[in-house]
């Protein structure tokens, strides 16, 4: 039982109320007792003065027999009233009257109350009484001074009573409490261990593979945070394990097309089904592919450091476009093949920024290199540089297939292709513009597509992609 949170919290509850109650307990019985003692010592003192008058009324009615009798009948009255015993005695201790067979007081009371004082003991008044009692003595005053003593004798039974009573109605509230409590207690305890325990089961759910457990979330306090924390958690781990499927097929998918080739014409290489004097050009076709193999490896490589958090950038300050520049250069040869116009349109002769330098000119070399592999032959390529919104902006734009409205929000997922894309030029494994969106989402920036018609008639698409950069 202790070793559930429904136990524990139940027991930990449990204990308190216990500790609590008894504390309280404890605290209104002495109270109870206290107020009673005090309310029989008021109510004393308040029949005391009626007693006093007359006791002192029957100094001068000594030997009036009717006197006498309504005295003894006004102080039993009294003593009913008050469930005690009455005696009444002089200055010298002897007793004058009484409701009971005391005929004797003990010499220490006298000798309190008769100097003045008023006093609250138990005692068995010289044995006159088989247990002590409470007994609260009073001076009685006559024309100024002491004539004699008032005692009153309690039962301590007679006063618990009360007591008992008191307390009776406290424990029976109290129990009463304690038990609504109790069943408040476990239900609350219920409901914070019940969600708790779902979680867990359908966290081991998930451990044992399945991704698609949830829990519900019926509260919006922590316990209800912890379910919705955990539902976010088991959706992001069953998304990766999608993309981690898709992945692996995928990369085995581009994988196989040149490792089938390459295998196909070593082979026909191999057994002479491939002539001697082709083999060059077979041989040439197995060192692209496998340099599109190698690339492909490096590229997933590069990419998984890229996802790792050890991955630095090394920013620095540096010229967008004198870079932009470079990178024109170095693919000058693929844009004389396809016959394609640049036009480059820089809005300021410098543009500083700051990032990683070797970063931003692989995003530039592919996003150039996709402008030329989809441009049709003889057609311009448009790259543009400006300051918008406190942010330089890149864009490079050309006329092609295009890509069409449900290719664009998934055209920078790794190995996406789509046909149209590909019309010119099949190499390639659907990497570049995922490391485009990577390298950019390290730096903290936008990358974007669009795709619209030219010209009403034509199959042309005017393409652009366009991404931002921090300002030096």
């Amino acid at each position: 039982m202790f070793k559930s949170i429904l136990g524990r919290l139940f027991w930990t509850y449990a204990a308190i109320l216990a500790l609590v109650f008894t504390s309280v307990s404890v605290s209104v019985g002495i109270f109870i007792n206290h107020f009673a003692l005090n309310q029989h010592v008021e109510n004393v003192e308040k029949v005391a003065d009626t007693i006093e008058y007359w006791t002192g009324a029957m100094q001068i009615e000594d030997d009036n027999f009717r006197a006498r009798a309504g005295y003894k009948q006004m102080l039993k009255s009294w003593a009913d009233f008050l469930h005690s015993d009455i005696v009444i005695t002089n200055t010298d201790g002897e007793v004058i009257a009484s409701t009971c067979s005391v005929t004797t007081v003990p010499d220490d009371l006298v000798l309190s109350v008769v100097y003045g004082k008023t006093i609250t003991r138990r005692s068995t008044f010289n044995g006159a009484y088989d247990k002590k009692v409470m007994v609260v003595g009073m001076p009685i005053e006559y024309q100024g001074s002491i004539v004699g003593a008032m005692y009153f004798n309690t039962g301590l039974q007679d006063m618990r009573k009360t007591t008992l009573e008191l307390f009776y109605m406290f424990l029976f509230s109290s129990a009463f409490s304690i038990l609504a409590a109790a069943i408040l207690v476990y239900m609350q305890s219920k409901r914070i261990s019940k969600p708790i325990g779902a979680i867990n089961n359908a966290a081991r759910n998930i451990a044992s593979g399945k991704f698609d457990q949830r829990v519900a979330v019926t509260s919006g306090d922590e316990i209800g945070q912890l379910a919705s924390s955990f539902n976010f958690m088991a959706d992001s781990i069953e998304e990766l394990e999608a993309t981690r499927g898709e992945f692996i097929s995928d990369v085995a998918h581009e994988l196989r097309t040149p490792m089938t080739s390459i295998s196909g014409f070593v082979e026909g290489i191999m057994d002479g089904t491939i002539p001697s004097e082709k083999q060059n050009d077979y041989l040439k076709i197995v060192l692209d592919e496998s340099k599109r193999l190698t690339k492909m490896v490096n590229d997933m490589l590069e990419m998984s450091k890229m996802s790792s958090s050890e991955y630095k950038l090394d920013i620095t300050g540096f010229d967008l476009n004198e870079l932009t520049r470079v990178c024109i250069i170095s693919l000058g040869s693929r844009i004389d093949e396809k016959n394609l116009d640049l036009n480059v349109d820089f809005e300021k002769d410098t543009m500083m920024v700051l990032a990683d330098k070797d970063a931003i000119k692989r995003v530039i070399i592919n996003l150039l290199d996709n402008a030329i592999k989809f441009s049709y032959p003889n057609t311009t390529i448009g790259i543009h540089t400006w300051i918008e919104d406190g942010r330089a902006r890149f864009c490079i734009g050309n006329f092609g297939d295009g890509i069409s409205g449900a290719d664009l929000s998934n055209i920078f997922n790794r190995f996406y292709k789509t046909d149209k894309s590909r019309v010119y030029e099949k190499s390639g494994a659907g990497l570049g513009l995922s490391f485009v969106k990577n390298i950019l989402t390290l730096h903290k920036q936008n990358v974007w597509v669009e795709s619209v018609d030219t010209k009403e008639g034509s199959a042309a698409k005017y393409t652009k992609f366009t991404f931002t950069l921090e300002l030096e």
